[in-house]
């Protein structure tokens, strides 16, 4: 099914906001085995959306509008689409029942004489909007499915999740993505010198995707079929044609899960403790592994070390290391990593240290340089890598190569 997706605001164009919403729609839709095809912005005004509306109401079989439904006079999203398709507006009971409901398990009372919820386009029906007040729209008309939804974006979630299996299911059909996460291959060497004719194998068996990011690939197959069984044969189809490719080495994960979500559990599955110092990402390893549920059984903490001072004195740097190498060195990152595992007393510490500038950059050692270190009771080492982009860019490509380093060292550890 094609999903277009029109997002309303004046807030979003002249950026007092960020849309929220386009990513997790399109991962929602992915993950239930539909398109979203299109996503339009426009202004809270009546011909932007009669525009908009006539020239895809053709050519999709989804539309979803965000934004308008709240009780202030720019809120204006229920009247327009009442316009366009000439529909009266009248008093719906069932409505103001949800509505009620709405409320009431907020410990809220509804007023009808302030709202006017329980007033909707003839032919719609409201739809419960778990997180806010104000409820969704839907109809069918003729094919076209339109959904008129919140934009603040937990409510938005909220009412997509709660329609997951009603609206967007997938019928008899069973869709999996099959994802084949890669790293440290561009996407142009991976399907021109490596594997030229891999697109063409992985076709075969649904539609192909490839998604690159910062230090790897993720190679991703739709998969169609009539039942679980032959998902699975799919499955086990495709990983032996990647096992029998030059890919199969760079190949650190398959299936949907993060970095972080495989690093959290092949540690819980080994009884691993991690551990950070952080100079130049500044926290943000340990911000990664604790958005992943359960993370506390394996990571205890991180030492965001900015100044040589903390280097020295929680870390026990010496001294002489960086007057003669500086802070962004192997050195550095080589006794940063010693000194994280000893202090927090973890099985495995990784250390970054590097410059994300724009300034501090030398000709020796420019923007984009890291040292990134690791330490087990075993062995300690260190390297030097060279990034490009922006601040936030570069901090997260540092955090990135970490994060991979650390997910090796757990692989290849014999655990408890």
């Amino acid at each position: 099914m094609n999903v277009d997706l029109i997002v309303i605001g004046n807030e979003l164009l002249n950026g007092k906001i960020k849309d929220e919403n386009t990513h997790f729609l399109a991962k929602f839709l992915h993950k239930q085995g539909h398109n979203l095809r299109a996503v339009h912005i426009i202004q809270d005004e009546y011909i932007d959306l009669e525009m908009t509306l006539n020239s895809i109401k053709a050519e999709t079989d989804f539309i979803i509008t965000t934004g308008g439904l709240g009780p202030t006079e720019d809120d204006n999203t229920k009247n327009f689409l009442a316009q366009f398709f000439r529909l009266s507006q009248d008093f719906n009971q069932e409505a103001l029942e949800i509505v009620k409901a709405q409320y009431l398990e907020k410990g809220k009372t509804y007023s009808e004489d302030d709202h006017n919820y329980h007033i909707i386009p003839e032919g719609f029906t409201v739809v419960k909007n778990p997180i806010g007040y104000a409820p969704c729209l839907y109809t069918k008309i003729n094919d076209l499915q339109i959904l008129s939804a919140p934009g603040v974006p937990s409510e938005f979630k909220g009412v997509l999740q709660s329609l997951a299996n009603s609206s967007f299911s997938t019928g008899t059909k069973k869709v999996k993505h099959h994802i084949f996460k890669t790293y440290r291959l561009p996407e142009a060497k991976i399907f021109k010198s490596m594997e030229p004719k891999l697109w063409e194998k992985l076709s075969q068996f649904g539609e192909v995707s490839s998604l690159p990011h910062k230090l790897g690939v993720d190679i991703g197959i739709k998969l169609t079929a009539e039942t679980d069984q032959e998902i699975l044969e799919k499955k086990e189809a495709l990983n032996t044609i990647m096992q029998d490719t030059t890919l199969k080495d760079f190949i650190w994960h398959i299936g949907p899960e993060s970095l972080e979500e495989v690093i959290i559990e092949k540690a819980k599955e080994k009884g691993l403790t991690i551990g950070f110092s952080e100079s130049c990402t500044g926290g943000l390893l340990a911000h990664r592994l604790t958005n992943v549920s359960g993370s506390s059984s394996v990571f205890w903490g991180s030492i965001v070390s900015y100044a040589n001072e903390v280097k020295m004195g929680c870390l026990q740097v010496e001294k002489d290391t960086l007057k003669n190498h500086g802070a962004v060195s192997e050195q550095t990152a080589f006794e940063m990593a010693i000194g994280a595992r000893k202090n927090l007393g973890v099985d495995i510490a990784i250390s970054t240290t590097g410059i994300a500038g724009p300034l501090g950059g030398s000709p020796e050692k420019p923007v984009g340089t890291v040292g990134i270190g690791s330490s087990t009771k075993e062995i300690t080492e260190s390297e030097i890598l060279h990034f490009q982009g922006d601040r936030d860019q570069l901090k997260y490509a540092f955090s990135q190569a970490a994060l991979y380093k650390l997910l090796d060292i757990i692989i290849k550890h014999p655990g408890k």
